[in-house]
């Protein structure tokens, strides 16, 4: 083992060794309970906002009336502002979460403000639109806002089915007495 050459590598060492501690006792967050409970509840306003945009673009391959889109993208447009209320709740206590929750989080938000943003658009497009709701142009904003609604459902789901896992893992450690399980380092 060769000797320390130079005082920059002890101080180095030193100031590791006084922030690893902090960084380790950061990391060890427990899982929140109140931010499992409403990744839950935004879970189940991404589940009906999906199938509200699937009913959408189902719209689009028939003859149903401007009314009817009408009716459906109010009902969207509900269910997606409850999701964006839950999650902003959500975000307000991220540095409560477990480094999961807050990976989750971290992830699911930046998808939000575009979902919300492209359903805008969409909702602007029929106002504007609404004898000509057979075109294209609209069939290509509902189908555009199917996907992203989709895909952040998608991410949505996971987090939750995990946090669903996690705590019936935890639960059988604390039945079996086993060891607590530590999350791996990223």
């Amino acid at each position: 083992m060769k000797p320390l050459r130079n005082g920059k590598t002890v101080l180095r060492i030193a100031i590791l060794a006084l922030l690893l501690p902090v960084g380790l006792l950061a990391a060890q967050n427990p899982d929140s309970e109140a931010i499992s409970k409403l990744l839950d509840q935004v879970k189940s306003h991404a589940a009906l906002a999906s199938d509200d945009a699937a009913t959408l673009e189902s719209f689009t391959r028939s003859n149903l009336s401007w009314e009817s889109h009408a009716t459906q993208l109010d009902v969207m447009r509900e269910h997606v502002n409850n999701l964006l209320a839950d999650a902003s709740k959500m975000m307000e206590m991220r540095d409560e979460g477990s480094p999961w929750q807050q990976e989750a989080i971290d992830r699911i938000d930046p998808l939000l403000p575009v979902m919300a943003a492209h359903l805008s658009a969409t909702i602007e497009h029929y106002n504007d639109n609404r004898n000509r709701l057979n075109m294209q142009p609209y069939r290509d904003f509902v189908q555009a806002n199917q996907k992203l609604i989709d895909h952040a459902h998608q991410l949505i789901r996971t987090f939750a089915n995990y946090s669903e896992a996690k705590a019936k893992a935890d639960d059988l450690e604390k039945k079996l007495e086993l060891p607590a399980s530590t999350e791996p380092s990223s």
